[in-house]
């Protein structure tokens, strides 16, 4: 969470709802930020997408029809909180939603009221309402949770329709934070002209890589395609950059130019044309194993229409977006240290290093589906199947990687909050922490724990918010934090709430893993699952190193036993303070699940 230059902005209180909104989409689209804070993989639209390609999946016998249940509550709980949605539906909107029966439904019927909800959302009608309801929101300034919910779906409609996130990210950031583009931001409606910035008008691109001096083996097959294989090419711009790209290219290599590319932005070309020539470059690898073409991270993009010039380097791809990266020297010091202390049994030994060489192959491939069944693989690696059990196999795995997802749910959102009011102003932090009685006697964690959580701080909260009025997002972040962890009972529908996402999404997933095999195909949302799923697997992975660390366990089957009943200690805890409210004596016990 970044607190990025608002000197330009007019009048910040009345603006709030403006800035609250635009650093928001810089939060969502920055490559690290926490998942919890990601738009959506989905919004209810693409819901009715998913679902009724689920159904068309049970039509042709891929998939068992009880996959259809948790696809159907999704969609019934997204559209039960969608603003935009509920206006498009109308007066008859609960009507249309007690239609939808997740534990009691049949296939026909349900692909007819689904097609039905979506006949409203589609052609871009939803988008659309999306931006009206931001519009209003955003002139209110009020109900942040509104604008936060509209902004997700409206991030994910934008990138489902095609704009890179890096597009958006940089448009947000050009637009409101550069007082070069907008001297001065006066007006809430100024959002408009913001919206105006993304009118899905196709351009055309011309993009230039470097690439190996290979690829002049096959100039007939790319000119079919608009794309020239050359020892040289004229720069577009003056730009340094351009000119030091050019200058970049060895004897073995050549400039591959590519023309007549359609996109609707410099991102989105690049992607489609680097996805065309890895194509090619995998089929002269099926015929030559030798060697694969390979094409330079950077590039030249121009959009021809008005000759504007960027230098694109390759986006970070969502399997390497991850926040637990340690620089070479530590990496190689972590490996040492586990190693070392791996004490499993031959089998679960066998089969941990088998999952991380499927992760390590994942992170190198280049093909996103590839690197959503190699992931994948790691995870059903690590947990095989049960003979014994009864369960589907989805279910197995739910009820195995889950656990190791909820244990650290909540000091993961304390940790994430205590970076941001870090970078906010470290010394002010400081200050504000010293002020919760006994502040000394917790740690980290328990600070942040106490200062969001416990009614009694409530002037020291509210101090703190008087520091953060250009800080909106910041300052909603801890209200919103207190509001969902003040008492056991919010404690608890918060993480009972977490758990059916989770199940939710690794059923997606898995539906997705069985797509790609089934038909070599993948939704638009892909790149979305593949950050979240390697994020999975990295916790369970670390955890289970933790544990023999600890020597705990002997193979991986009792490190899901041991974390299970760790999450269900916590949970009891958690129970053991029901209807109680939440003091300094009984926080880390309800909040943290620490045994005092």
């Amino acid at each position: 969470m970044r607190n990025l230059d608002t000197k330009h902005w007019a009048d910040i209180e009345k603006l709030s709802g403006l800035l609250f909104f635009a650093q928001t989409i810089d939060e969502m689209l920055f490559d690290y930020t926490l998942d919890s804070y990601k738009p959506l993989a989905l919004n209810s639209r693409l819901l009715c997408i998913e679902t009724l390609s689920t159904i068309t999946e049970i039509n042709n016998g891929f998939i068992p029809h009880k996959s259809l249940q948790s696809v159907l509550e999704e969609l019934k709980w997204s559209l039960s909180t969608d603003i935009a949605a509920q206006k498009l539906l109308g007066i008859k909107y609960s009507l249309y939603l007690d239609s939808i029966k997740p534990n009691d439904f049949k296939i026909q019927e349900t692909e007819n009221i689904v097609q039905f909800l979506y006949n409203a959302l589609m052609d871009r009608k939803y988008l659309n309402q999306i931006t009206e309801s931001l519009i209003e929101c955003v002139a209110d300034g009020k109900k942040k949770h509104k604008i936060r919910s509209l902004t997700s779906s409206f991030i994910t409609e934008l990138i489902n329709y095609g704009y890179h996130p890096n597009h958006i990210y940089f448009q947000n950031s050009y637009f409101f934070f550069n007082p070069q583009k907008r001297a001065e931001i006066k007006e809430p409606n100024e959002i408009k002209d913001f919206f105006n910035i993304f009118n899905f008008e196709n351009s055309e691109f011309s993009i230039v890589f470097i690439g190996g001096i290979i690829f002049r083996n096959f100039t007939n097959t790319l000119n079919s395609f608009n794309i020239a294989v050359t020892k040289t090419y004229n720069c577009f711009s003056r730009i340094a950059e351009e000119t030091a790209f050019k200058n970049s290219r060895e004897q073995n290599e050549s400039f591959i130019i590519c023309t007549k590319v359609q996109g609707l932005d410099h991102h989105s070309a690049r992607e489609s044309v680097e996805s065309l020539l890895g194509q090619v470059s995998g089929l002269f690898n099926f015929y030559y194993h030798k060697e694969k073409p390979k094409i330079s991270d950077k590039c030249v993009v121009r959009r021809n229409s008005d000759n504007y010039v960027v230098i694109i380097d390759r986006p970070t791809k969502s399997v390497l977006k991850s926040k637990s990266d340690e620089s070479p020297f530590e990496a190689a010091k972590s490996v040492e240290k586990t190693l070392e202390i791996l004490n499993l049994n031959a089998s679960s030994t066998y089969r941990f290093a088998r999952s991380i060489e499927l992760h390590s192959t994942a992170l190198t491939s280049i093909a996103i589906e590839n690197q959503l069944l190699d992931l994948w693989a790691s995870i059903e690696t690590l947990l095989p199947k049960n003979s014994e059990s009864k369960k589907d196999r989805i279910v197995q795995i739910c009820d195995s990687l889950i656990p190791f997802l909820q244990l650290n749910y909540i000091s993961k959102q304390f940790e994430e909050l205590q970076r941001d009011l870090t970078l906010w102003n470290a010394a002010e932090t400081e200050k504000i922490i010293k002020k919760i009685p006994n502040s000394e006697e917790y740690n980290d964690v328990e600070k942040i724990g106490a200062l969001v959580a416990l009614d009694s701080n409530l002037d020291i909260r509210t101090e703190l918010y008087s520091k953060l009025q250009d800080f909106p997002l910041l300052k909603n972040r801890i209200y919103t934090l207190h509001e969902a962890f003040n008492s056991p009972e919010n404690i608890q529908k918060t993480l009972d709430n977490h758990n059916l996402k989770l199940n939710w999404h690794l059923r997606r997933i898995y539906r997705v893993r069985g797509l790609i095999i089934h038909s070599g195909k993948y939704p638009s949302y892909t790149s979305i699952l593949i950050e979240n799923l390697h994020t999975y697997l990295d916790l369970f992975l670390k955890r289970i190193i933790d544990l023999t660390r600890n020597k705990t366990i002997k193979t991986i089957e009792q490190g899901v036993f041991e974390t299970k009943t760790t999450l269900d200690f916590q949970m009891n805890l958690l129970k053991k303070h029901k209807g109680e409210p939440l003091t300094e004596s009984n926080f880390k016990e309800a909040l943290l699940g620490e045994k005092i």
